[in-house]
C-alpha cells in the first residue's frame, strides 16, 4: 500500500507509531531494557490520547502494530495486548503538561543505583548540563509501582516543568516535546548518572558551574542537536525494525 504524503512527511499516525517503536528499541539497545518492564509513550498531536508500548513484551521486541492507543484515564481505545499498570505516569504527565508529546519510564541500573545515594547530580560531563541546574527532582513518596491516578499526579507534580526525574529506588521518568526528545533525555540521564557512580562515594570534587552549564545546555542540547543525534542512532540501526 502506498503511504500518504502525511505519513511520508513524518507527521501521520504510521510515522508516529514507527518513531515510538524505534524509541523503544533504542532504549533497549542502550541497556535500559528490564525484561518486559519499562515503557514509552507518544501523544497523538493535539489530542488527549497517546500510543503506548504494551505490557508483556520487551522494549527490543516492539513493533508499530503492537502499540496501544490510550486516553488520559488509562482506557485502551485501540489494541488487543495488555496495558501496563503504570499507565498513569504517562497520562498524568500528559495531562499536566500540554507541551509534552513523549514520556519514557525505564529502570536503567546506573540511574536507579545513583538515585539511592541521595547526592546531587553534578554536570561532570556535558550530558549533565542538559539537566542541571537545578538538581534533578526525586520522587520519594513510594518506590512501588505507580498504579493509580493519584500517584501519577504526584509524579507529574514532582517532575514539574523539568525534563527528567529519578523515581528513587525504582527508575527514571523523562519527558520531551517529542518521543525523540524524551528518549534522548533518558539516554543522557542514565549516561551522566553512570559516570558519577565512577566517582568514589558518587561525590565529585569539580564540576561545571551553573552559569557555564546553562550556556552549554543552550549550545549543545538544542533542536538541531537532537535531530542530528536521532539521525545518528538511526544510521547505527539502534531502533531498526526487523
Amino acid at each position: 500500500m502506498k503511504k500518504s504524503a502525511k505519513a511520508r512527511s513524518g507527521t501521520g499516525e504510521v510515522a508516529l507509531k514507527r518513531r515510538l517503536a524505534e524509541a523503544c528499541r533504542m532504549l533497549a539497545a542502550a541497556g535500559q531494557g528490564d525484561d518486559v518492564w519499562g515503557h514509552a509513550t507518544a501523544r497523538v498531536p493535539g489530542t488527549n490520547t497517546f500510543w503506548m508500548k504494551p505490557a508483556g513484551l520487551g522494549l527490543e521486541e516492539i513493533r508499530p502494530e503492537q502499540l496501544l492507543l490510550v486516553d488520559l484515564d488509562g482506557k485502551v481505545l485501540r489494541g488487543r495486548l495488555p496495558r501496563h499498570s503504570e499507565v498513569f505516569i504517562h497520562a498524568e504527565v500528559f495531562r499536566a503538561r500540554p507541551e509534552v508529546n513523549g514520556v519514557v519510564h525505564t529502570h536503567p541500573v546506573p540511574a536507579t543505583v545513583f538515585s539511592s545515594l541521595d547526592v546531587p547530580l553534578r554536570p561532570i560531563m556535558h550530558e549533565g548540563t542538559n539537566f542541571v541546574p537545578p538538581d534533578v527532582p526525586r520522587f520519594t513518596e513510594t518506590s512501588d509501582l505507580i498504579v493509580t491516578p493519584a500517584l501519577g499526579r504526584s509524579v507529574a507534580r514532582t517532575l514539574s516543568d523539568r525534563p527528567a526525574l529519578f523515581l528513587v529506588n525504582h527508575g527514571i521518568v523523562t519527558a520531551g516535546e517529542s518521543i525523540e526528545e524524551a528518549t534522548v533525555n533518558a539516554l543522557l540521564l542514565d549516561k551522566i548518572a553512570r559516570a558519577q557512580l565512577m566517582v568514589p562515594g558518587g561525590v565529585p570534587r569539580v564540576w561545571t558551574s551553573d552559569e557555564e552549564a546553562l550556556v552549554k545546555r543552550k549550545r549543545i542540547y538544542n533542536a538541531q542537536s537532537l535531530e542530528s543525534r536521532w539521525a545518528y542512532y538511526q544510521r547505527r540501526g539502534l531502533g531498526r525494525l526487523r
